[in-house]
């Protein structure tokens, strides 16, 4: 009768979740409201997991003697160093499948700092009950454990045991009735994820998410069941049929901690249809899957899958030197969660973090395959550990040669199969390279672009540059072409850039009109003296050596100088001392820089450069100094470069240039400034244009009903 139940309840909530998905395919984004329905289904799933766990915890290793806990510890442990080395080995097979094609990738604040990881908060019960207020689920599966362990000695604890006995089937029979609503609650998530997840942000992904799902699937119903049916009594077809309903709910709802209940029941009924079922057997189960849920499992460790995709979607691939040190990292970091571990490691690897935002586009969909194998992981490893302990394992060696044999040429089949699939998918259209020249001024001025420096004329006499402006209603701005992401020309041959749409708005606040006029660095001091621009911009540095000659605006933006190196080079210089020591040829733009920096790098041999396209138009020199965030935007041109921010980080202000002795208008500039920035002005252009957030239109989800709607209406 149970069983039948439990196959009912499966049918209803893969119903549930196959209903969600055409409605959310038909409403689009008329299905968010649902997300309430499926928020509420998940609090009421989560309400009786916690005190479940550590009741779980207690009873199940204070039930057991110092032996059994030690020989349970010890095949346990082992079971789980085999299940984190299947995991890293497919792992970093998998990344194989990436194609071969380079990338830049915009600039990332994470190039610069640091996220730190509290593990104490995590992992030490300081108080308990806080870790328990504040849902802290390794901190209290610590204090359950350790609270276990010492129950162990005690002789008088078997009324303790009944009571912990009694309330843990309370717990487990209200986590049974919560989720006899399981049909709806997936319902409603299925149909807000479906219909809110942007196909657009879905397509820049199409690489990580098919070698994500196929990982995860080769794990969850090869390899994993595989495993564990040549090692244990149990058939593969009785391992799949056992979990089937978790593996369902888990897929659903993207959340582990709600099926640990199902887990343990199932667990307990295939060992009972096996007619091997014992009280040692139900307290090893009881211990093991709460106990190994808070461990990295196989379904997390398989997330960090999206730093090696990180890594080849900016360019920056992790060294294969990195990887051991990635992987304890990984490992480590993984204690704390995915939402902690991925942004740490993509930071340490130096890879920008703001990738992590790709991740997120994808939570829902990560969510379904990584929970549905984490819960195969944890139900197969519950099997072996208990088996092992209780002396059911098996082994035959020949057999598993023969598995390992075949399982090897199953994954590299699809890692090749993918891969040719990936190559012949992808242009060169998605590259982020047409995207960065794409970016247009979204509310433009009147303007005229001079491509010329012009003949010099003179400003009336007796009246200052301001009243000037004013009274013309003319603004001229003086721009250097090649200053990405400030000043450039676009693909549709328009100036744009981060510069360039902060002038738009200055002359759109004022009603002026705009005359741009090129600048070079050799005539820029003097094109601002003699009037023939007012103001100039481009990224311009400010800096002590060009203070004598040039008066600068408050900065509105500060940046981080790196140097601009050959891709395969970009791990061999991490400080500017080994910069300078290297002996390298650096180029660098503008006279009074490159003085500064012959200065502060005296061992190595500095290049004025022109521009910094000049850079890239040159074969005789090493790297490019320039900022963090103008090189970040080279690379997006030229992805077989790479910017390095070396040790110490240098920032430096960036500002208009002006006149010397011009503090009215400097004054009326600076006040301006900071009118924007109380509006959020200056940090809505720094992530279109230096973060690269604007390289896509935001459009409306597709939907069937509108599809119908637009046919109508038509």
């Amino acid at each position: 009768m149970g069983k039948d139940n439990r196959t009912s309840l499966s049918q209803r909530i893969l119903i549930g979740l196959l209903l969600g998905i055409v409605t959310g395919l038909f409403l689009g984004e008329r299905a968010a409201p649902l997300n309430l329905i499926g928020r509420a289904y998940i609090g009421l799933l989560q309400m009786s997991i916690l005190p479940y766990m550590v009741v779980s915890l207690i009873a199940g290793i204070g039930g057991l003697d110092y032996t059994k806990a030690k020989r349970l510890a010890l095949t346990a442990g082992i079971v789980l160093l085999g299940s984190w080395l299947l995991a890293f080995l497919v792992i970093y097979v998998m990344p194989l499948a990436f194609p071969d094609m380079p990338a830049g990738t915009f600039y990332s604040p994470s190039m610069v700092e640091q996220r730190q990881v509290d593990f104490i908060d995590l992992y030490i019960p300081v108080n308990p009950f806080r870790s328990l207020a504040r849902t802290i689920v390794p901190a209290s599966a610590v204090f359950s454990v350790i609270f276990g362990i010492a129950l162990i000695g005690i002789e008088d604890k078997h009324s303790l045991l009944h009571l912990l006995d009694t309330v843990q089937k309370t717990l487990t029979r209200i986590a049974m009735m919560v989720i006899q609503l399981s049909p709806f609650g997936i319902f409603a998530i299925a149909a807000n994820a479906a219909g809110t997840l942007s196909f657009a942000d879905f397509g820049r992904l199409q690489v990580y998410v098919t070698v994500f799902i196929l990982a995860s699937l080769l794990l969850t119903f090869l390899i994993l069941p595989g495993l564990t049916a040549l090692l244990t009594p149990f058939s593969y077809r009785a391992i799949l049929r056992a979990c089937r309903a978790s593996l369902i709910t888990g897929f659903a709802t993207g959340n582990l901690f709600i099926v640990l209940p199902m887990l343990i029941e199932q667990a307990k009924a295939l060992f009972q249809s096996h007619g091997s079922l014992d009280q040692d057997k139900e307290r090893f189960i009881e211990v093991l899957i709460p106990t190994s849920f808070n461990f990295p499992n196989i379904g997390k460790l398989i997330t960090l899958l999206f730093v090696l995709f990180a890594g080849w979607f900016s360019g920056t691939e992790i060294a294969l030197s990195q990887y051991p040190a990635f992987s304890l990292l990984g490992l480590f970091t993984l204690f704390g969660g995915v939402d902690l571990a991925l942004p740490f490691l993509l930071d340490q690897m130096r890879i920008p973090a703001d990738l992590y935002q790709l991740y997120l586009v994808t939570g829902i969909l990560n969510g379904w395959f990584a929970t549905l194998l984490a819960v195969m992981n944890l139900f197969t490893f519950t099997l072996l550990a208990t088996a092992a302990a209780t002396g059911m394992l098996r082994l035959d060696l020949r057999k598993l040669g023969y598995f390992i044999v075949g399982m090897a040429v199953v994954t590299g089949g699809v890692v090749l199969g993918v891969r040719l699939f990936l190559t012949e998918l992808l242009t060169h259209e998605q590259q982020t390279t047409t995207t960065l020249l794409q970016l247009r001024i979204e509310s433009p001025a009147p303007a005229r672009v001079m491509k010329h420096i012009p003949a010099v004329k003179s400003p009336p006499p007796q009246q200052s540059r301001l009243q000037r402006i004013l009274r013309t209603r003319t603004l001229r701005v003086g721009y250097h072409p090649g200053q990405l992401p400030f000043s450039f020309f676009n693909d549709q041959g328009e100036l744009a850039g981060y510069d360039i749409a902060l002038c738009h708005r200055f002359a759109q606040d004022l009603k002026l009109k705009l005359i741009f006029v090129p600048w070079t660095y050799k005539t820029l001091v003097t094109q601002l003296h003699n009037g023939q621009i007012d103001l100039a911009v481009g990224g311009l540095l400010v800096t002590p050596a060009r203070l004598p000659k040039l008066l600068f605006s408050t900065p509105y933006m500060t940046v981080t100088l790196g140097v601009l190196l050959p891709d395969y080079r970009r791990h061999d210089f991490d400080t500017w001392e080994a910069i300078s020591h290297a002996g390298l040829r650096l180029g660098i733009s503008g006279k009074t820089l490159a003085s500064a920096a012959a200065e502060y790098l005296p061992g190595a041999h500095i290049v004025k450069l022109p521009s910094n396209q000049t850079f890239f138009q040159r074969s005789d020199l090493d790297g490019l100094i320039i900022s963090a965030e103008a090189g970040s935007a080279w690379t997006t041109l030229h992805p077989e470069y790479a910017v390095v921010i070396p040790e110490p980080h240098i920032a430096t202000p960036v500002a208009f240039a002006l006149p010397r002795g011009d503090l009215e208008w400097r004054t009326f500039l600076d006040t301006w400034m900071t009118l924007e920035k109380t509006l959020g002005i200056p940090r809505q252009l720094y992530d279109r244009w230096i973060l690269g957030k604007g390289v896509k239109e935001t459009t409306k989800r597709w939907s069937i009903l509108d599809t119908l709607l637009d046919d109508d209406g038509a």
